[in-house]
C-alpha cells in the first residue's frame, strides 16, 4: 500500500454500542435516558476512536456511537455544517473559517497539543534552505483555511515575502502526499500524521510550527444536536471520555503510538514521532481561552486565512 493510500483510507462509518445499564446512564447524564441516543462522531484518520478504545473509555458508553472518518478538518466541518454528524475534532484555523462562513456549530471542548506537529517540509535533497528560497516555487499549504495554510502565510510574512511570491497549490491531503512524493511540489505545509509520515520518508523540516501555531484543537458540535437535550447530555459524557483518553495517551506514549499505527495503517516510527512531540491536554472554556482565540482569529484574519472581524464570544457552548 502506498503512503498516500495508507494515510487516506476511504471515509468510513463504524457503529458501536456501549452498555445500556441504568447505572452507566445515570452516571453519564443524571436524569437523561441515553439508551435511545445515537451520537454521530466525526474524527480524522481514525485517531480519536483508536485512542478512546485503547484507553478503555468506551467500554461502558450508555449510548450508540456512529463514527465517521475524514482525512482533514475541511470535509469534517462540511459534514457538521450539513448536520450529517453531531460532533467532531478540528483545529483552530478550519474551525474559525467555518464560523466565518456562518456554519451552525459551536465549540464544546478544547485541547492543546504540540505546536511542532505542523511543519513546512521540503524534499531531503532540496536546495531550499530558508523561506526566502521559496520565492517562485510551488508550495502546497494542503487545504485552504487550514493550519498548514496559516503556517505558510506567517512564514512568508516573517521572511518578507507575500503569497504572490510563491505558487500556492491547494490540495487535499492525499493529493498533496502524492504530489510531494513525485516532486511536483517544492514545499508542503501540513500537519500530523502527514508531516510525520513525510519526515519519516526523508523530507526535511524547513519551518516548524513552534512559536507560530497555537496548538489548539476543538470538539465542534452542530447546533441542531445541541438543541436536543439527550444528545447534549451524551456529548457532555463523550467530552469527559475524550479528555480521559488523551490523559491515558500522554502517559502511555509507546502504546498509543502502536495503536495509532494499526488504526491508520502507518509505520510505527511515524506515530511514535507524532506522540513523542508532546502531550495533548484539556483547555477550559474560560475567559483566558476566549481571549487567546480572539487573538488567534485576529492573527489568522491578518494573514488572510479567515474573514476579518470575527468575534469569538458567541462561538462557544457549555454542556453543563
Amino acid at each position: 500500500m502506498s503512503l498516500a493510500a495508507a494515510i487516506l483510507l476511504p471515509l468510513a462509518v463504524l457503529t458501536g454500542c456501549g452498555s445500556n445499564s441504568a447505572s452507566s446512564q445515570a452516571q453519564a447524564s443524571g436524569s437523561a435516558d441515553l439508551s435511545q441516543v445515537t451520537l454521530r462522531v466525526a474524527h480524522q484518520n481514525r485517531q480519536t476512536k483508536a485512542l478512546m478504545e485503547a484507553a478503555g473509555v468506551l467500554d461502558d458508553v450508555p449510548y450508540r456511537i456512529e463514527w465517521s472518518n475524514f482525512p482533514a478538518a475541511l470535509p469534517l466541518l462540511e459534514a457538521l455544517r450539513a448536520n450529517a454528524v453531531d460532533i467532531g475534532v478540528a483545529g483552530d484555523a478550519p474551525t474559525l473559517n467555518a464560523f466565518g462562513q456562518q456554519a451552525p456549530i459551536k465549540i464544546v471542548a478544547a485541547v492543546r497539543g504540540p505546536t511542532d506537529s505542523t511543519n513546512i517540509l521540503v524534499p531531503k535533497d532540496s536546495p531550499i534552505r530558508s523561506v526566502t528560497d521559496l520565492k517562485g516555487r510551488t508550495v502546497s499549504p494542503t487545504t485552504r483555511g487550514s493550519i498548514g495554510h496559516y503556517l505558510l502565510l506567517r512564514a512568508l510574512e516573517q521572511a518578507g515575502l507575500t503569497p504572490s511570491d510563491v505558487k500556492i497549490s491547494f490540495l487535499q491531503p492525499g493529493d498533496a502526499t502524492a504530489a510531494f512524493a513525485s516532486g511536483e511540489l517544492d514545499a508542503w505545509s501540513t500537519w500530523d500524521p502527514y508531516a510525520a509520515a513525510a519526515a519519516d520518508s526523508g523530507a526535511r523540516v524547513l519551518v516548524s510550527g513552534k512559536g507560530i501555531m497555537s496548538g489548539l484543537s476543538f470538539l465542534d458540535a452542530a447546533d441542531k444536536a445541541l438543541q436536543n437535550p439527550a444528545k447534549r447530555a451524551a456529548m457532555k459524557d463523550f467530552v469527559a471520555r475524550f479528555h480521559k483518553a488523551h490523559q491515558w495517551a500522554n502517559t502511555h506514549v509507546e502504546e498509543s503510538a502502536r495503536v495509532l499505527a494499526q488504526a491508520m495503517g502507518l509505520p510505527q516510527p511515524v506515530t511514535q514521532a507524532m506522540k513523542r512531540r508532546g502531550p495533548t491536554v484539556p483547555v477550559p472554556l474560560d475567559g483566558a481561552l476566549r481571549t487567546e482565540l480572539q487573538q488567534v482569529a485576529d492573527n489568522y484574519a491578518q494573514a488572510g486565512v479567515v474573514p476579518a472581524g470575527l468575534r469569538v464570544e458567541s462561538f462557544f457552548a457549555r454542556l453543563d
